[in-house]
């Protein structure tokens, strides 16, 4: 049996669950091989005292036992499994996008509200957080300057600064991140590189 594709679908198998490989056995009308991994799955799954990674190598050795005929099925198998994943992931992804269209008109909203309070209480926050973020920079970077400390902690700047992102979202590193506009990945791999420029 070929070691790629075993390794691969002991990947993929742990990923999607056991539950899910009966679902694609049921596709197939019944599949002896998918219920097989399925059962193997979960005998691996619920050993004590072993990490992802040795579960993984488990599965796999549990997986070269099939016989050599189940090797075409387990190839659909796979190929169902990573459209699997591609679903979840692309779920996913739509729950984070509704999450921050929401919150844009949450935002929106109350910039927008009769009610002077609730009107100036969001930009006003966004602020305040601005300026932590940018006297808190500045005056760990002054103490480091002078032999005191090393200087800020990019998760204490990204904590403070939260807010003003959150009410700006995210726009100002949008214009500098190599990804559409509307992209949640640009943000993300823009504050990501900050994080690792200060490691």
């Amino acid at each position: 049996m070929s070691l790629s594709l075993v390794l691969s679908a002991a990947k993929l198998a742990m990923e999607v669950g056991p539950a899910a490989i009966r679902g694609i056995s049921a596709m197939f009308g019944g599949s002896e091989t998918a219920d097989k991994v399925a059962g193997m799955v979960e005998q691996v799954d619920n050993a004590l005292g072993m990490n992802s990674a040795q579960k993984e190598m488990a599965l796999t050795r549990e997986l070269q036992k099939l016989p050599p005929e189940s090797l075409v099925e387990l190839e659909r198998i796979k190929a169902e499994m990573e459209k699997e994943i591609t679903r979840r992931q692309e779920l996913t992804l739509n729950d984070k996008q509704a999450e921050h269209h929401e919150t844009q008109q949450t935002i929106r909203a109350g910039d927008t509200a009769e009610d002077p309070y609730i009107r100036t209480t969001r930009p006003k926050m966004a602020r305040q957080s601005l300026v932590a973020t940018i006297v808190y920079c500045f005056l760990f970077e002054g103490f480091e300057a002078f032999g005191f400390g090393t200087g800020f902690d990019v998760y204490v700047a990204t904590f403070l600064s939260a807010p003003a992102w959150g009410y700006l979202g995210l726009r100002t590193l949008d214009g500098f991140a190599p990804h559409p506009k509307g992209s949640g990945a640009k943000a993300i791999g823009a504050l990501a590189g900050l994080v690792k420029g200060r490691q």
